[in-house]
């Protein structure tokens, strides 16, 4: 019964390590990242006598991160906003695949210890 169990496990293993080819694989690749959180928000402009006065109205788009502590924003041209857009996606995505390889590592982890598990003998 054991036995079957351990094959079961050398799969389940045998899995884990193509899905964490695939991540490495993905994590070292040449695409380009920018770190941060882009956000849309509306603004006053300040000039005298423009409408947004009353209410603010004039889009930006902002990039925020965390910088010794302190949260940084910085106001992205209009020009840059697609190429930053998907930069800082790309960033979104190299995280999460980087939390997913240690979710992956973990679970390795606990099939390997029910495989020693599984192998121990008792010596009485």
């Amino acid at each position: 019964m054991s036995i079957k169990l351990i094959e079961k496990n050398k799969e389940k293993i045998s899995e884990i390590e193509k899905e964490r080819k695939r991540l490495i694989k993905f994590l070292v690749s040449d695409c380009k990242l920018v770190e941060g959180s882009l956000r849309k928000s509306l603004i006053r402009c300040g000039r005298q006598g423009c409408h947004c006065e009353k209410e603010p109205i004039h889009p930006i788009t902002r990039i925020s991160r965390w910088v010794n502590g302190k949260l940084k924003n910085k106001i992205v041209r209009v020009a840059d906003r697609e190429w930053v857009k998907s930069l800082s996606d790309n960033y979104k995505k190299n995280k999460k695949a980087l939390s997913d390889l240690v979710k992956l590592n973990e679970k390795e982890r606990e099939i390997i210890k029910t495989v020693i598990k599984l192998k121990t003998l008792k010596y009485e």
